[in-house]
C-alpha cells in the first residue's frame, strides 16, 4: 500500500510540474532585448520585469547595438524589443524618409510592412526621440516662439544672426540642417554657426553661450533645465516612436503578451490614440524625467522601470 500511495504522489508531482510547465513555455524563458542607452535599458526592464509579474518566465539581453538587436530578433534569439518607428523604416526596412509623415503614418507604414516579417509592432510610446532645437524658456517667451515655424521666422528676421550650436554630423549631412533650412525656409549665418558632438551642443545652451542648440528629444537636460524644444510643426524631422514589437511565433505561443505590454504603453501620454502635437510633447516630458532618473540622480535602470510600474499600478511592490 505505501509503494502505492508514494508511487501516486510522485505521478501527481509530475503532472504538477508538467501544468507548471505548461504555462510558461516549458519553462523557456522569453527573452527581451534592449539597446546600449539610458531609455533603452529602462524600456527593457519595464518589459521583463511587467512579464514576469504577470506569471511568465523572462531573461534579458541588454546592451545591443541597433543592427545586433534586429539580427537577434529575425534569428530569433530575441522574442520582444522596443524599437524606433524611424529606425525601423530606415534603416531595418531601408526606406528613404521624405519630410511631411507625421508620427501616425510612419507607424502604420512601419506596422504593415514589418507584419509581412513576422513582426508585430504593438501600440507605441508617443516620445518622438529625434533631432530637435531647443531655446532656454526666456529666449522663446522674449521673441513669441513656440514652432521651428517660427524659429525659421526669426532667422530669417534676423539674417540668421542668432547663435546656434549643432552636431557635426547633422550639419553636414544631406537629411540634416541643410534640408531643414530649405524646408523652413531659413539659413544661419556662419558665423553664428557652432559644431560638434551632440554633448558639447547642450553644454554650450546650458552654459547660455548660444540661444539655439541641438537636442534629442528625451535628452535628460530637457526636463531637468526646462528648456523649450520647438515643436517640429511641417514635419520634418523622421518620428522616433518607441514602440514594443514581438515575434509573431512568440505570440503565438504567448498571446497573452500582447495585452501586457499595450497596459504598458498605455500609462504614457496618449498611449493606444493617435498621436498629436500635444501628445508627444508630454510623452517626451515622461522619458526625459525617466532618463534623468539614471543619468541625473544615478539610480540603476531596473531600480526605474520598478519604481515607473509600481507608481502607475502595473505591479506590487
Amino acid at each position: 500500500m505505501r509503494k502505492i500511495i508514494t508511487s501516486m504522489l510522485l505521478g501527481l508531482l509530475a503532472l504538477a510540474l508538467i501544468v507548471a510547465g505548461v504555462g510558461c513555455g516549458g519553462g523557456e524563458k522569453i527573452t527581451v532585448g534592449n539597446k546600449n542607452f539610458t531609455e533603452q535599458l529602462i524600456v527593457g526592464e519595464m518589459i521583463k520585469q511587467l512579464l514576469e509579474d504577470r506569471g511568465l518566465k523572462a531573461s534579458l539581453k541588454s546592451d545591443l547595438s541597433s543592427m545586433a538587436l534586429r539580427q537577434g530578433m529575425e534569428a530569433g534569439d530575441i522574442d520582444i524589443c522596443a524599437d524606433y518607428t524611424g529606425t525601423a523604416w530606415m534603416v531595418h526596412l531601408g526606406h528613404e524618409y521624405e519630410p511631411g509623415v507625421d508620427n501616425n503614418e510612419l507607424y502604420r507604414l512601419v506596422e504593415e510592412e514589418e507584419e509581412g516579417n513576422d513582426f508585430i509592432w504593438l501600440n507605441p510610446m508617443w516620445n518622438n526621440n529625434t533631432y530637435a532645437l531647443a531655446s532656454w524658456p526666456e529666449f522663446t517667451e522674449e521673441h513669441g516662439l513656440d514652432t521651428l515655424s517660427d524659429l525659421a521666422a526669426l532667422y530669417r528676421e534676423e539674417d540668421g544672426k542668432i547663435d546656434t550650436f549643432v552636431g557635426f554630423e547633422f550639419s553636414a549631412r544631406p537629411d540634416g540642417l541643410p534640408a531643414l533650412e530649405e524646408h523652413y525656409d531659413f539659413d544661419i549665418d556662419e558665423g553664428h554657426l557652432m559644431t560638434g558632438l551632440p554633448g558639447p551642443s547642450r553644454m554650450a545652451l546650458t552654459e547660455h553661450q548660444v540661444d539655439v542648440a541641438m537636442v534629442f528629444g528625451t535628452d535628460y537636460d530637457i526636463a531637468e533645465y526646462g528648456w523649450h524644444v520647438y515643436a517640429d510643426d511641417q514635419s520634418f524631422f523622421p518620428p522616433y516612436d518607441l514602440t514594443p514589437y514581438v515575434r509573431q511565433a512568440t505570440l503565438d505561443e504567448y498571446p497573452e503578451i500582447a495585452a501586457i505590454l499595450n497596459e504598458l504603453v498605455a500609462t504614457f501620454p496618449g498611449g493606444g490614440q493617435s498621436a498629436t502635437s500635444s501628445i508627444v510633447s508630454q510623452c517626451q516630458g515622461v522619458w526625459q524625467a525617466l532618463n534623468a532618473r539614471v543619468d541625473v540622480d544615478k539610480m540603476e535602470p531596473d531600480e526605474v522601470a520598478r519604481e515607473y510600474l509600481f507608481e502607475h499600478g502595473l505591479i506590487e511592490e
